[in-house]
């Protein structure tokens, strides 16, 4: 699954601040968003049909809300 035909725009909730977000999904599933609100960066890999992995970056100096 990770060969997609187009790239995509994907909705996306801050996984730190809960605002809701959109990203672009590339050609090789990988999905890179930055939240505006909070600076958050979330990168997630489509791994296979019902496995999705999401890296969670907290701004430079700061630490995740949760």
């Amino acid at each position: 699954m990770s060969n997609f035909g187009y790239e995509k725009a994907v909705p996306v909730i801050c996984i730190n601040c809960g605002k809701r977000v959109s990203g672009i999904r590339e050609l090789n599933g990988v999905t890179k968003v930055k939240c505006p609100h909070c600076g958050t960066v979330m990168v997630s890999k489509a791994v296979s049909r019902r496995h999705i992995v999401c890296d969670v970056y907290a701004p430079e100096g700061q630490l995740l809300m949760q």
